[in-house]
């Protein structure tokens, strides 16, 4: 009975705390009112409210404050009611030392800094920020499972590269088999390197190591997933194990990567070759659809006596003056712009699909987080909001019209390859060429300014500084045509926001245009750079 009795006090105690916590209640200055748990910080106040979303609220923004003294922080502390920011800490210690690049580390670690503040080590975590910052900063890499950045790094890398040369010049002189020990040496010391697993690959195939060539070729495309060259040599190394299904997989995609004459033929040969009962499936279809156009292009009669390797093209030099950071395959980056003064931005969906974090570089070079809001199903858009705070943003204004007019000016600003051109702000200009081009995605907007990878999501300002389009694709460049810019229409844009219930701004185009700089300064402040990891 007594144990009952104590048991009954625990409760009651524990029902009452409960309901006192949520009776806690916070009006702001604008009417709007807060309820839930919320303790009182030395700036204001962390509210969690009833969704479980978590805000700060400083307290020039706070009209009143309704609670109880056990909800409050009366020692000044900042420490979270629950376990949820320790056991965030760990996941994300964990998850930081398991990523794929530096550079995903520093989204895991901006991501819990953003969403817990007032976690109770907050100290160290930020300090774990700051130490893979400087390591993205530094290029560093995971080289036999040790991150390794700066000098240390470039020591590793420089002394495998001389393995590789020597062994260069062995093949010259034929000696094949001390070339081949050079290049596992070099590869030992530095695994990620793609030039010296394609070398491997290569001279294992012509020692007839198939399994051997198939290693160090599915290791160099690990490194460099987009290698036509790579993915071709693959599919020549499963067509000597009998591997006819795979084989034909790895033609097709080096095709499309990069189709050549070369690749369509081993593909044509290896359909040829591959036993009836697989050519007759439903869903090998499409790949013999696929192999008789690219057949057709090249007027390639029919399947050849042997498969072709593939050389790597030589090197093109390029000016790198400021190097931004290397993504590698285990991420990708995009453009995107402030919609709202609340954070809320606006890109495409394919910048920001598939991504496990998301990390946004803002004008001012300061690092967010953010989480996905939106992704369109229709149109190739996408919303992503940073955490809110009481300080707003700079955003961009939507054009007043659906459709910008053929032949109107425009302003192209993003991040594209930002590992090779560095990760600041590039701008082109160019004119509307059409209006009307459906390229699908919702794609309705096609310019001649320049376009690259990473400038995806980003904005096309007219001459008043107001979004026309954003970017979301480019066609394909040949040696005989040049590429165009492709971009969704503001009046897409407008559909996609109302379906998602975002309230926009639109712009004005009283007053005088504005000249390409005075359209920069206007729309840059808004414009930032989407990292994503996956």
């Amino acid at each position: 009975m007594r144990l009952k009795a104590v048991f009954c006090w625990f409760l009651a105690i524990f029902l009452l705390t409960v309901s006192t916590a949520w009776a806690a209640k916070l009006v702001l200055n604008d009417g709007t009112v807060l309820e839930g748990t919320i303790i009182k910080t030395a700036d204001g106040y962390w509210v969690k409210l009833s969704d479980g979303s978590s805000k700060i609220v400083a307290k020039e923004d706070v009209q009143s404050y309704t609670g109880d003294s056990s909800s409050d922080s009366a020692s000044g502390s900042t420490e979270f009611p629950t376990d949820d920011a320790s056991l965030a800490f760990r996941a994300a210690r964990g998850r930081a030392e398991g990523a794929e690049s530096a550079l995903a580390a520093v989204s895991i670690w901006q991501q819990f800094v953003d969403k817990y503040p007032y976690f109770s080590d907050i100290a160290t975590a930020k300090s774990e920020l700051d130490r893979w910052k400087k390591l993205a900063t530094d290029g560093a890499e995971k080289i036999n499972g040790v991150w390794v950045g700066g000098d240390q790094r470039k020591r590793i890398i420089a002394q495998a590269a001389d393995l590789t040369r020597q062994a260069v010049d062995m093949l010259d002189k034929d000696e094949t088999l001390q070339a081949i020990d050079k290049l596992k040496q070099s590869v030992k010391i530095y695994p990620n390197s793609f030039l010296t697993n394609f070398s491997l690959g290569y001279v294992s195939m012509l020692q007839k190591d198939y399994d051997g060539g198939a290693q160090y070729f599915s290791a160099s495309l690990r490194l460099k997933p987009q290698s036509s060259e790579a993915e071709n040599n693959l599919g020549v190394a499963n067509i000597f194990q009998k591997r006819f299904e795979i084989a034909i997989d790895n033609f097709l995609t080096a095709a499309r990567i990069e189709d050549s004459k070369d690749v369509v033929q081993n593909l044509v040969t290896a359909l040829a070759l591959a036993p009836q009962d697989l050519r007759t499936l439903p869903k090998m279809r499409p790949t013999l659809e696929a192999a008789n156009l690219l057949q057709s292009k090249y007027d390639i009669p029919g399947p050849a006596a042997d498969f072709r390797f593939l050389l790597l093209p030589p090197p093109i030099p390029r000016a790198r003056p400021d190097p931004g950071p290397d993504l590698g395959q285990a991420g990708w980056s995009g453009t995107g712009f402030f919609i709202s003064d609340t954070g809320l931005i606006l890109t495409n969906r394919h910048v920001a699909k598939g991504s496990k974090t998301l990390l946004v570089v803002l004008s001012n070079g300061l690092h967010s987080s953010a989480e996905v809001v939106a992704i369109d199903d229709q149109y190739d858009l996408a919303l992503i909001q940073i955490p809110k705070s009481n300080r707003k943003v700079p955003f961009i204004r939507l054009a007043p019209q659906d459709s910008p007019a053929e032949g109107a000016d425009c302003v192209v600003m993003g991040f594209p390859m930002i590992d090779q051109l560095g990760a600041d702000l590039k701008i082109t200009r160019g004119v509307v060429s059409s209006n009307s081009q459906d390229q699908g995605n919702g794609a309705d907007v096609l310019t001649d300014a320049k376009i690259n990878p990473g400038n995806s999501g980003g904005p096309v300002a007219d001459r008043f500084g107001n979004v026309m389009a954003i970017v979301c694709m480019k066609s394909l460049t040949t040696g005989e045509y040049d590429s165009y810019g492709i971009g969704i229409s503001a009046g897409h844009i407008r559909q996609f926001l109302r379906r998602n219930h975002v309230n926009f701004d639109v712009g004005s185009e009283r007053g005088s245009p504005l000249s390409t700089e005075d359209v920069v300064t206007k729309v840059k402040p808004a414009t930032v750079c989407i990292m994503a990891t996956n």
